[in-house]
């Protein structure tokens, strides 16, 4: 069967591979065991690198090195062909990562000692005095590669081990050697990627252990601070990269162990987060993506960023208040003068604002007026997506808000409106955005006008074209809904100092009619107040 099988690799490996494990749970005589692994050992270091038979062998090998019990053996066949492999070869780094992996599921502190020992070979005398040979052999493009490889692998078998073999060994020696391997090794994006990938699947197996287990605090703090210096290093002069989304799989799994992470720890690497995935890349970065070959991949792999960053975004939400994501996110990145960034930031809004209705977050509603002020114009945005995700945002607003104070608000009225948002036409846009705007302002509560106020000012110094006129639309929209009640309930002076300050520094002609209009009616419902507010500095 074996013989045959050469040749079509692809196809019988799963088929010998069942076969095998069959066999080997029959047998219990340890010198077939053992003769056995000699053979697929010999033919092993007779493959050549890239034929799918030696794939299968690492694999098999793995497998009957699993149901050895002779510790001497199983450590002379692992290092042998941990020597031997060439992790240049992609295909030979990830037959190392299955020879470990298999051989770990019946034998796993066996192959974990023999892997602290082979990692101290590859680390020995990278600080202190050794031969020149030595030392170019260390350095080595392969050594890079092994090195990288193993870091992979002590992942890998951190997600085969049992909670009690976890647990005894995950910060000692698999973190520890991790660690190792990775002061030992280049800092290049190979290296990067494999200590990424390592602390996502250690973090993930730890969680599994279950809730009882409590992850060093101190270890913590040292993976998170090299989290934090990936970022910054990826944050400047790299256009598209997977690191920053690796940092943020590993954040997402590590931000799930127990004890939690400071809140300013995580805040500030929030921040950093959002700065690479949701600001980055620049608008003019972004068109020479579109016209490159890679186009469609890093393209794929900006969505997965910004996805992967909504996750870490619910994980956090466990124990945060939401007044950092809105502030942080949405308000740097929603006025942005590059339509791409502003699309990303809508995305992440979104995600966050539909966990928040998930979970009933109430406390999402504190920004309503703020939020809604910033949402607005992007209902007018020259992108068809975010003028979309914009209402999704409002409805969601609108939900949450409703469910938070027992009301009930109809938000189908804007789902059904969303097709005007699409139309070329830019007068259609606004008529239909200011539709939108007489149901949202339906459910505003006085108490969110200034927020709403300020947003709209930032809209008027800082956005063009459509998006100023939207606003000013939904300004006005408002004021004569609630005008009479703002001036009966409210102090009139800030709101006229918002007006105030916008005409003082007006760059737009276009605002010009919506401030005169707004201070009309205001004066309509107040004149004293309005003309005493407006015309005297206080």
């Amino acid at each position: 069967m074996w013989e045959e099988a050469k040749g079509k690799e692809t196809l019988a490996s799963p088929v010998l591979q069942q076969f095998l494990r069959a066999s080997l749970a029959t047998m219990e005589d340890e010198a077939w065991t053992k003769g056995l692994s000699c053979e697929l050992s010999r033919w092993l270091s007779s493959s050549p690198s890239s034929s799918g038979e030696k794939s299968f062998l690492y694999k098999a090998l793995g497998t009957v090195l699993g149901a050895c019990k002779e510790v001497l053996h199983i450590q002379e066949k692992l290092l042998q062909h941990l020597e031997e492999a060439n992790a240049e070869e992609p295909s030979e780094a990830q037959g190392m990562i299955s020879l470990l992996s298999h051989a770990a599921e019946s034998n796993f502190h066996t192959v974990l000692d023999t892997l602290t020992t082979f990692a101290s070979r590859l680390c020995r005398g990278q600080k202190g005095r050794i031969s020149r040979r030595k030392k170019m052999e260390l350095d080595s493009r392969r050594a890079q590669a092994t090195r990288s490889a193993l870091i992979r692998a002590h992942g890998s078998l951190a997600l085969r081990a049992s909670k009690e073999q976890l647990l005894a060994r995950l910060e000692g020696d698999i973190v520890g050697n991790i660690l190792l391997l990775y002061s030992c090794s280049c800092r290049d994006l190979q290296n990067t990627l494999a200590l990424l990938q390592s602390i996502t699947d250690f973090s993930s197996a730890f969680q599994a252990a279950g809730d009882s287990a409590c992850f060093n605090p101190s270890l913590k703090g040292k993976l998170l601070e090299i989290l934090t210096d990936l970022l910054k290093k990826y944050c400047l002069g790299t256009p598209v990269s997977p690191v920053p989304l690796k940092v943020v799989l590993a954040l997402e799994q590590l931000s799930k162990l127990k004890p939690s992470l400071g809140s300013k720890d995580m805040c500030d690497m929030l921040i950093l987060c959002c700065k690479i995935i949701v600001t980055h890349p620049s608008a003019e970065m972004m068109l020479k993506i579109r016209k490159s070959q890679q186009a469609a991949q890093y393209l794929q792999l900006l969505q997965t960023s910004l996805k992967a960053l909504g996750r870490l975004m619910v994980v956090l939400l466990e124990t945060e208040t939401t007044s950092g994501f809105f502030q942080n996110i949405v308000h740097r990145s929603m006025t942005s003068g590059n339509t791409w960034e502003r699309k990303r930031a809508l995305q992440t809004c979104s995600q966050l604002l539909a966990v928040c209705e998930e979970r009933g977050r109430g406390d999402a509603c504190k920004h309503f007026g703020s939020l809604v002020g910033l949402l607005v114009p992007l209902t007018c945005d020259p992108m068809p997506t975010s003028r979309q995700l914009a209402v999704t945002c409002l409805s969601s607003l609108l939900r949450i808000q409703a469910k938070a104070t027992n009301g009930v608000i109809q938000t189908g009225d804007i789902g059904s409106l969303c097709e005007g948002l699409n139309d070329r036409s830019t007068v259609c846009q606004l008529q239909t955005s200011s539709k939108i705007a007489r149901i949202v302002c339906r459910s505003f509560s006085l108490e969110h006008t200034i927020d709403f106020m300020m947003a709209i000012k930032d809209t008027f110094r800082k956005a063009k074209g459509m998006r100023v006129r939207a606003a000013g639309k939904w300004m006005i929209t408002f004021l004569q809904m609630h005008g009479k009640d703002i001036c009966r309930d409210l102090d009139l002076s800030p709101i006229i100092y918002i007006l105030r300050s916008c005409m003082s520094s007006l760059q737009h002609s276009t605002n010009t009619p919506f401030l005169c209009q707004a201070v009309a009616i205001l004066t309509r419902c107040h004149t004293d107040i309005t003309i005493d507010s407006f015309f005297h500095r206080r």
